[in-house]
């Protein structure tokens, strides 16, 4: 059954940094498959069809608001952006409902589950444009589950802060899981996880202004992120063990052979990210032959020196989503093209 939009819909018309493209802003709610409310942002240009449609996937402990930026850098070369809240963020939490839970039962396949719907929207809203994917970090792995069961609804994959975890090293994380679950169930939310997951993420970068410092070198942002009541919670100890259990799926080269084979990736990321950053080969590069292992023929990735965790809101932000779009424009370029040409880069 084909998403339906609410009734409630918001616009606003808004400059973008580019003085002669003007942005429209939507605002969308879509009825999942067990009849939960999916948040979703749309930002487009009403006076140039595009020429490709980008669905943005945020990371964990975030919200889909904060990728403003980046769609009007992808506006301004001709794409339509959309993004929604994942379920226990932003605005997917339902009134009197968890924050950073995904549900009760089957919370990973509901997530991904989530974003089929979404991505039926924008299928449904640009019938003749290409789809392309972008997960960022949570997001990131997320995408890779959804492809291996909706591969073939999108034409690109595009993976940012992403890295590599072989099944072996998601057991310790598993076993401390359960543990704080007997301690504090299913809703409890644990700080041990939360400072094994994140806190030697700061180690690396000397002496941290903030607990975020890891993020990006931009102080601005890492200032707007720890202000942002949407950002940086704890989460459930029932979703992190959906979490690392998706993480154990997407982990088995047998489990990638479902994704088509010719389905395009593109890995971007921070040299210093340390969710990835290993001194003998970088998490991005093992990502990238995994994938390969997996049977895919097309793995491209672009590591920047000393960027941190969130590549695109980094001090080089504007070179790295221009990266993006030539990515997109070289594997795309005959669809694209076809549709509207003088919208490529150079």
């Amino acid at each position: 059954m084909a998403p339906a939009r609410a009734n409630d819909q918001a616009f606003t018309r808004t400059p973008v940094l580019d003085p002669e493209i003007f942005m429209i802003a939507e605002k969308h709610l879509l009825t999942a498959t067990d009849s939960h409310k999916i948040f979703v942002r749309k930002w487009s240009n009403p006076d140039q069809p595009p020429v490709a449609a980008i669905h943005i996937n945020h990371g964990m402990a975030e919200h889909s608001q904060r990728y403003q930026p980046i769609a009007e850098i992808l506006l301004e070369a001709g794409f339509v952006v959309y993004a929604h809240d994942h379920r226990g963020h932003g605005h997917s939490i339902p009134p009197g409902g968890l924050v950073g839970h995904y549900a009760d039962r089957n919370g990973w396949d509901l997530v991904v589950s989530d974003v089929h719907t979404v991505n039926q929207f924008i299928r449904q809203e640009n019938p003749e444009i290409p789809t392309i994917l972008l997960g960022h970090s949570m997001g990131s792995f997320i995408a890779q589950a959804y492809c291996l069961k909706h591969g073939d609804t999108v034409d690109a994959v595009i993976l940012s802060g992403s890295a590599y975890s072989t099944p072996r090293s998601l057991q310790p994380p598993k076993l401390l899981i359960k543990l704080e679950k007997l301690r504090g169930g299913d809703k409890g939310r644990s700080e041990l996880i939360d400072r094994q997951a994140f806190s030697k993420f700061n180690r690396q970068f000397g002496k941290p202004r903030t607990d975020a410092d890891w993020l990006t070198r931009d102080v601005e942002e890492v200032d707007r992120y720890m202000l942002d009541p949407l950002c940086g919670f704890l989460c459930t100890n029932k979703m992190w063990e959906d979490f690392v259990g998706g993480l154990e799926t997407i982990s088995r080269s047998s489990s990638l052979r479902r994704i088509p084979n010719h389905l395009p990736f593109y890995l971007t990321s921070g040299e210093r990210d340390p969710i990835s950053f290993r001194t003998t080969q970088h998490g991005v590069a093992k990502l990238a032959n995994h994938l390969k292992s997996g049977g895919q023929t097309d793995v491209t990735f672009k590591l920047y020196k000393d960027g941190r965790h969130e590549i695109l809101n980094e001090i080089n932000r504007r070179e790295v989503v221009q990266d993006i779009i030539y990515w997109i424009n070289s594997r795309l370029r005959e669809s694209i093209h076809s549709k509207k040409p003088e919208a490529a880069l150079a």
